[in-house]
């Protein structure tokens, strides 16, 4: 039996850890919480948004916020996330803050894209409105209105 797990969490922009060895890995799913030790079955699972939680060769714990994802277990030894985001910490109140800022952020990115496409949406509709009338004339009347 091996002693050690190696993890791999990467999401679309980086490899956030690459084949790091850990002793245990704890992580959820759909279903709950489960934990991973080496010469663990192979396992593919969807994870849920929530803290991966695993533990270094010198028996200390270290944490993964991650925007759900997917987990496999390969080889009885592998165990490799895939993960929209991930965010590590080593304390899991300052986590915990890391996250809370960064949907924070993420919220008032997404405010400000949905007002510049409501403007965009405002501005396209007015061309729009300008070149049927333009095209066509004999939509407004001669006193200036519509018909």
């Amino acid at each position: 039996m091996s002693t050690s797990l190696l993890l791999t969490v990467v999401t679309p922009l980086a490899v956030v850890l690459d084949a790091l060895p850990v002793q245990a890995v704890r992580a959820a799913d759909r279903s709950g919480w489960f934990g991973i030790l080496p010469s663990h079955d192979d396992l593919l699972t969807v994870l849920e948004v929530s803290v991966l939680v695993y533990r270094d060769p010198e028996g200390r714990e270290h944490f993964v916020g991650m925007r759900g994802g997917v987990l496999q277990v390969s080889g009885r030894r592998h165990v490799r996330v895939t993960t929209r985001e991930a965010l590590l910490s080593d304390d899991l109140p300052a986590l915990q803050q890391q996250v809370k800022e960064r949907l924070q952020k993420t919220a008032q990115d997404e405010a400000t894209i949905h007002s510049r496409l409501a403007h965009l949406e405002s501005a396209v509709l007015h061309r729009m409105a300008d070149y049927l009338r333009t095209a066509n004339p004999t939509l407004t009347s001669p006193q200036g209105g519509t018909k």
